[in-house]
């Protein structure tokens, strides 16, 4: 048998490695262990891309964050505002004060 000169030039067949049985069974084994291994490595990169990009993601902060910030904020606002309101106003109508019924009994 004679060899080509571009190792490329191989098929199954006709490759020295795999000519013998045994040699070519290990050599399947481990091309289907290497196909598995690179298939999970693919698989892991997908998922941790998909995480990634629902704010999961490893050391950034996420944009939808924002939201739930900003409306954390306006709650504050809102609470400051009304009781700024209620102390400038004084009580309204329908409140009644400890002080007005103890001072008008």
């Amino acid at each position: 048998m004679t060899r080509p000169e571009d190792p490329d030039d191989y098929s199954i067949e006709t490759h020295p490695d795999l000519i013998d049985p045994e040699w070519r069974k290990h050599a399947e084994l481990d091309a289907w262990l290497g196909a598995k291994k690179e298939l999970k490595k693919k698989r892991r990169r997908e998922r941790r891309a998909r995480s990634a990009g629902h704010g999961a993601g490893y050391g950034t902060a996420a944009p939808s964050r924002w939201p739930g910030i900003a409306a954390l904020i306006g709650l504050v606002v809102l609470v400051a505002a009304a009781v700024t309101v209620h102390e400038v106003r004084g009580p309204g109508v329908n409140e009644t004060s400890i002080e007005y019924q103890v001072g008008s009994g």
